[in-house]
């Protein structure tokens, strides 16, 4: 009991301090603590760690926030708020490259595609996962940070390197299908196991499209089947209390399950074409009121005190239920039909709330994000704040990011925060128009384009 009330009046205190901030001044903040946040994940060696935890450490490192990493030091630079990022993105790249001295060596099959998670020190391998994926959130963000570094030879020359190393070819399966590989064997063939159209890996087919030699090319196929226009796309129908229909490309083209929402956000910060496309912003937008809407929906929280500005539904940390006892674990949870809330096909069962997911559909819809978003920041009852550990050089402690919180449990605070899932924090707060907006991303996603970058924020 000591415990909760002292937690109510820290919680109070800070509510009482945002207070006195306006608008402007919260989103900024929040901007520049999440680039703290990937600052912690940062190591010595330029390698990033897979989660920061208020309870432990890790020497778990991710391919993908290697690249959650880099974009932040280029938003980071872009708000003034670094002026070395350069020199740091040089150091990881060497790091991934194994040119440098630090002895680490990061496991990859023959044909060059990462392990997922791996020893933070050494770079072996600490899963079975060779993934193409976050072998592409890696190169996504690389690729980023050559293209906001243009003057830059040296990180151009690495990333080149590193872009035309990585065989994409082989992830690649039956294009008519619109199959990705899920993993890789370490001789570099794919294992018998594919995702389906459309979720995150639409990153993968993208850069294999670039890749693609030949018009005929498996790549150039799969992709023009499935990704050159959203009507190609496998939909599920979401259909709220008040008989709005919201309409949203999925990988479940057969029971019409929904996916989760980073997958949005994601593809919009390193698929060129997504992030210029009004047919994807569209679909973006209708996944993003379909979310809204599904809480909005969930009549059963009111009396916990559920408010209209309480939205938000993706992959992390959260709560599950475990045969009737509430446990925290990795969740990718997602949004179901009515019908099914509470059922074995509800989808979000621990009744997570993730804020991270509301700010990525700053792109679309930027109004109606900023203003849930500050609503539920000055929120007295402080649900989803979350300080960052106290680490030297980067935080005292007192620094707080939007994170997730649960109705399955509203006292419950996760005790991480994964870098790549926190990643849709990271794009919606840069990309909301008094920030740097979504030109931001639109230019430097822009990976091959060899005309000079001409954004002004």
């Amino acid at each position: 009991m000591k415990r909760l009330i002292n937690t109510l009046l820290a919680l109070a205190l800070v509510s009482n301090l945002f207070a006195q901030k306006n608008d402007h001044q919260i989103l900024e903040e929040l901007l520049q603590n999440t680039c703290k946040f990937y600052d912690m994940l940062r190591t010595d060696k330029g390698l990033y760690n897979d989660y920061v935890s208020t309870k432990e450490s890790s020497d778990r490192g991710s391919s993908a926030n290697i690249g959650m990493g880099l974009v932040s030091l280029c938003v980071a630079t872009e708000m003034g708020w670094t002026n070395n990022a350069e020199e740091q993105i040089i150091e990881t790249l060497e790091t991934v490259l194994g040119i440098n001295d630090y002895g680490v060596n990061l496991e990859k099959t023959d044909e060059n595609c990462f392990i997922h998670f791996f020893n933070i020190h050494t770079g072996e391998s600490m899963s079975h996962d060779f993934s193409p994926i976050d072998t592409d959130l890696m190169l996504g963000g690389v690729l980023f940070a050559k293209r906001y570094f243009h003057e830059n030879k040296k990180i151009g020359e690495y990333a080149d390197r590193l872009y035309n190393m990585i065989n994409h070819e082989v992830f690649v399966g039956d294009w008519e299908k619109g199959q990705i590989a899920l993993e890789m064997n370490p001789d570099g063939s794919a294992k018998n196991n594919y995702t389906l159209p459309y979720n995150e890996y639409m990153i993968v087919a993208w850069f294999a499209k670039n890749q693609a030699k030949k018009k005929n090319d498996a790549a150039n196929k799969l992709w023009d089947k499935w990704y050159a226009s959203t009507q190609n796309l496998p939909h599920a129908t979401y259909t709220s209390k008040s008989g709005e229909k919201f309409d949203i490309p999925t990988d479940h083209a057969v029971t019409k399950e929904f996916t989760s929402n980073f997958t949005f956000m994601f593809n919009y910060m390193f698929v060129h074409d997504f992030s210029v496309s009004e047919e994807y912003h569209e679909a973006m937008k209708q996944a993003a009121l379909a979310d809204r809407a599904w809480w909005h929906d969930r009549n059963d929280l009111d009396e916990m005190g559920k408010q209209t500005y309480e939205w938000g539904t993706t992959a992390g940390i959260g709560l599950r239920d475990n045969n009737g006892e509430l446990v925290e674990s990795y969740c990718v949870d997602r949004i179901c039909e009515i019908k099914d809330i509470n059922t074995g096909k509800d989808r979000n069962k621990g009744k997570n709330v993730a804020l991270s997911a509301m700010a990525g559909y700053s792109a679309v819809l930027p109004d109606l994000v900023r203003e849930d978003l500050i609503a539920i920041y000055r929120d007295s009852r402080g649900l989803g704040k979350m300080a960052l550990p106290a680490r030297e050089g980067i935080s005292d402690g007192g620094d707080y990011i939007l994170w997730k919180y649960s109705y399955s449990d509203l006292n419950w605070r996760p005790s991480k925060v994964e870098g790549v899932d926190y990643g849709c924090m990271l794009f919606g707060l840069a990309a909301l128009p008094e920030m740097l907006g979504v030109e931001f991303f639109q230019e430097y996603n822009d990976f091959f384009n060899k005309e000079k970058p001409s954004y002004k924020r």
